[in-house]
């Protein structure tokens, strides 16, 4: 079952299984039938026994149909239809990786149309990338900018630096004399998952009327694409709305999301009268981390598995607070995430922002802000000490 979305909220008081409970009550009702108290070794036992099973999973089962009814813990199809309830709209779907490509015109051409669904192939020469609408391009135009999408949902069409894709599949339209990708190609992401649709469920009451409260433009900005993990709302000056958004991935959207974004943000039936809407970069803290571990002298042969376990947890830790706005830099979270490493007798965490000032022990972050820390060196030493699960 899923864990409590809103842990704030007390559990829900439901029935509680108790397998001692049902069989003794079981047993003193067959005693009262037949006037014999089945013991250990009695076969009427094992029957009893199969019973008092069978009714705890029953009581399981209805325990979880039970809250299957309630946002904080419902999970799949079930989510659906609380949806439905509020008008949250389906589940985001699977969205593809965009990107933004340069064309390169012939000189004198007299003029040409970019078609919707144009193709370009990237350099693992499998992923295909398509136009996202029709272009018009004037005669003698030298250049474009277009907007182009991966063929196939998912993740598969990120990662594509500038440059990488840039083979054109239809050669028809003699006027193109190059096209290439100006942007690393970004947004792709899987269908929306449980815990991100449930947040938008709780959202979406707010933005019955229009985006006015800050929880309707965080709702209708998440809606613009599964690809975005972290939304955050202000407001800069009187009447002027700013909206940032990080991804999934903890990189910042390209022009084809935040146009998305503008989309769902945007329009009279959306927008109050008066908001001005920018879609912004966060602002924040940009650094690196370096880790020292010291490690006890029985663990000195797992010395790699171990700094390759630190780099792994910690990494994981640092996606969270890139992806997240607001999350404050604190030290000591990544110390311990290390010291929780079997094996692991200390480690030194030092976090240094781009100006090189070391963080000390922590630094808050505005909901305006992200912590962008790249971990850059995990080191080991192996101490003289043994470990207390070194029985020499």
């Amino acid at each position: 079952m899923s864990t409590n979305r809103f842990p704030t909220l007390p559990e829900p008081s439901l029935v509680t299984p108790d397998f001692d409970s049902t069989l003794a009550s079981l047993k003193e009702r067959y005693f009262k039938k037949t006037g014999h108290y089945p013991t250990v070794n009695d076969p009427e036992t094992v029957h009893l026994e199969a019973i008092a099973y069978t009714k705890n999973e029953l009581i399981d089962e209805i325990n979880y149909e039970s809250k299957q009814n309630l946002l904080a813990f419902a999970e799949e199809d079930r989510l659906e239809h609380l949806g439905a309830l509020v008008g949250a709209g389906e589940r985001l779907g699977a969205a593809s990786a965009s990107t933004v490509v340069e064309f390169t015109f012939t000189a004198g051409h007299a003029g040409v149309v970019i078609p919707k669904g144009y193709e370009l192939k990237a350099a693992d020469d499998q992923t295909i990338f398509l136009c996202m609408q029709d272009y018009i391009v004037d005669a003698g135009e030298a250049n474009l900018l277009a907007n182009f999408e991966c063929q196939t949902p998912g993740e598969e069409g990120n990662g594509f630096i500038a440059g990488q894709i840039s083979t054109i599949v239809d050669s028809s339209i003699a006027e193109v004399e190059s096209a290439t990708n100006v942007t690393t190609s970004q947004g792709g992401a899987p269908e929306e998952d449980d815990d991100r649709y449930a947040y938008r469920i709780w959202l979406a009451p707010s933005g019955w009327s229009s985006c006015g409260p800050y929880d309707a433009y965080e709702y209708f900005a998440l809606s613009a694409s599964s690809a975005i993990g972290s939304v955050s709302i202000w407001t800069p000056a009187p009447n002027d709305i700013s909206i940032s958004a990080i991804l999934l991935d903890g990189s910042l959207p390209e022009q084809p999301i935040i146009d998305a974004i503008y989309a769902q943000c945007s329009g009279k039936k959306r927008v109050p009268q008066g908001d001005r809407v920018a879609v912004v970069a966060p602002g924040g803290v940009n650094g690196t981390a370096t880790i020292a571990l010291q490690v006890f002298n029985d663990y000195a042969a797992l010395g790699k598995t171990i700094v390759d376990t630190a780099t792994k947890l910690v990494n994981d830790e640092l996606l969270k607070w890139r992806t997240t706005h607001g999350k404050d830099i604190v030290v000591q979270d990544l110390e311990t995430i290390c010291k929780n490493i079997e094996g692991v007798y200390y480690a030194d965490v030092t976090i240094t922002d781009s100006d090189g000032n070391v963080i000390d022990k922590k630094k808050s972050i505005s909901k305006q802000e992200r912590a962008n820390i790249t971990l850059t060196s995990v080191t080991h030493t192996v101490i003289d000490e043994l470990s207390s699960n070194n029985f020499q």
